[in-house]
């Protein structure tokens, strides 16, 4: 465990004009428990004047990679993943809507509980989080029980952005989805894996609606379903 000394955050940004500086300064401000910080930047083809933020960029430690063809959220976490050098990988939405100083929370058990993955769970009811619509707890506990079934788990909150792993844990996943859908397939594919050992801690959530900028549109919960039920089935590696 002493070997940890770089932590490597992925943000995937798509039209977060809004959001982009802010949520990179709370990144660098963030309690990494000593690690050393790398923030790794995958523009996935804005228009909004997100690319154009990110070009005036120069901090050393940030690693910034614009896509030169559109695609979903999977794309862009394997594209910054491909780039990432540190020994822990954090996934960050760019949108604000999860915060950095929960990084203390999630990264703890690495240090303390020899973890593998962690997830930072909205729904423990441990920290704050935006009353929202119900057909979105639902669909996510719908998800979450779905899998837990399929792969005699115990998870409170499958699709939550906030998942860290050991490099070498997400870089053998081999991911493949383009889309939401990488949500599902970490989950599948870890759990598929009987060695690693898996957590989850509360963060806080503060959700956005569709007019702040919300991107999750009700197929995505049938497309998810689909790719729980898929990867429960299919080999990775």
């Amino acid at each position: 465990m002493n070997q940890l000394k770089k932590l490597s955050v992925i943000i995937p940004a798509y039209n977060e004009v809004d959001t982009i500086n802010e949520c990179i300064d709370r990144v660098l401000h963030a309690n990494t428990l000593g690690l050393e910080l790398e923030i790794v930047i995958s523009d996935n083809v804005s228009t909004d004047g997100t690319r154009e933020k990110l070009k005036k960029i120069t901090n050393e430690n940030i690693i910034i990679h614009f896509r030169k063809n559109h695609s979903g959220k999977g794309a862009n976490v394997i594209s910054a993943l491909k780039r990432t050098t540190g020994d822990i990988i954090l996934i960050q939405d760019a949108d604000l809507e999860y915060n950095p100083k929960d990084y203390p929370s999630v990264l703890e058990p690495f240090f303390h509980a020899n973890a593998d993955v962690v997830y930072g769970s909205r729904l423990t009811g441990g920290k704050y989080h935006r009353v929202f619509g119900i057909l979105h707890l639902f669909a996510n506990k719908f998800l979450t029980l779905s899998a837990n079934i399929l792969y005699n788990a115990t998870f409170t909150d499958i699709e939550t952005a906030t998942k860290v792993f050991r490099k070498d844990v997400i870089t053998n996943l081999n991911l493949k989805s383009k889309g939401f859908e990488i949500e599902p397939e970490i989950t599948s594919k870890i759990m598929k894996n009987k060695t690693l050992r898996v957590f989850e801690v509360p963060v806080t959530h503060a959700a956005r609606n569709y007019s702040e900028g919300k991107k999750v549109r009700w197929w995505h919960f049938f497309t998810s379903l689909a790719s729980l039920i898929k990867w429960r089935f299919i080999k990775y590696n």
